[in-house]
């Protein structure tokens, strides 16, 4: 039916609960599934989930290459859960703000782990294009959506949910927009509810800096390097490949002065030095 003899990426779908992680990865499912890729059927091995915990499961396995991941500003505040209703829900805690820790420390063990994810649920139903139905009382548009979506780590693709030729056209005037189109941070910083807050996004408002560093990459490295016992030589490799690194900070403070989330950046650079020397 589909003209093909293979399929690169097949797709293990909907895996929200972590027993049913466990009943697939451990049984005769993935058997059959690694069997269909030994025969060159599937190219790759792919996983979709809306459960933070399965996905970190799913991308520590071996066996998962790339997840189909729910990630969107409102979808990111919220903690692991089994149960799909809590994302759209009418309220969220008011004390919710910011990245969960769990959300974002999947984003980057997926980068670290050389998993791919692409992006589901990148408007959140849609809800936060209005400021009425937007958890952070403030609307965002669907460049902000998407531009938020392909800034997390790890992040290959997005999928975007489109019911008229007028969505798929504001879809794709991302590809034009202006980096002033693109900008969700300073929308999240000064929303009324749940505003983002002392937490790096890597949204680049920091930029540009007199030493020539790319702030939200050191950002992003020195995250990947905190999760584990010792840097990887790639992780390393990486960093000091760059053109300027935190060796490099001068401390200005421009950058915090930029910063839409009052972001320590100069302390933070500190401790990319000490770590990465």
């Amino acid at each position: 039916r589909l003209q093909t003899d293979y399929i690169d990426l097949g797709m293990i779908h909907f895996v929200d609960e972590e027993a049913e992680f466990h009943r697939i990865m451990e049984g005769e499912f993935l058997a059959y599934v690694k069997e269909q890729k030994e025969k060159g059927i599937i190219r790759h091995i792919g996983m979709s989930t809306h459960n933070p915990r399965v996905a970190k499961l799913a991308a520590l396995s071996g066996e998962i290459e790339m997840l189909l991941f729910s990630i969107n500003p409102a979808f990111d505040l919220l903690p692991a859960s089994e149960d799909l209703n809590i994302y759209f829900a009418e309220n969220y805690e008011e004390s919710l703000g910011g990245i969960d820790p769990e959300r974002a420390e999947l984003y980057r063990i997926c980068e670290q782990q050389g998993v791919g994810i692409t992006v589901m649920k990148g408007y959140a139903g849609g809800r936060l294009f209005s400021s009425k139905t937007s958890p952070f009382g403030v609307a965002l548009t669907p460049v902000q959506c998407i531009h938020y979506a392909l800034t997390r780590p790890a992040v290959a693709s997005i999928l975007t949910g489109c019911d008229t030729p007028e969505h798929v056209k504001e879809a794709a005037s991302y590809e034009t927009a202006t980096e002033e189109e693109k900008d969700y941070a300073t929308v999240l910083a000064k929303a009324p509810h749940h505003a983002y807050s002392g937490q790096c996004t890597y949204c680049g408002h920091c930029a540009p800096c007199p030493a020539q560093i790319d702030i939200a990459m050191v950002n992003k490295l020195y995250d990947l390097a905190v999760m584990q016992k010792e840097i990887p030589a790639s992780l390393r490799a990486h960093y000091e490949g760059l053109s300027a690194n935190a060796e490099d900070c001068i401390g200005c403070g421009g950058c915090e002065e930029r910063c839409p989330f009052g972001v320590p950046v100069v302390e933070r650079m500190e401790k990319a030095k000490t770590l990465f020397r």
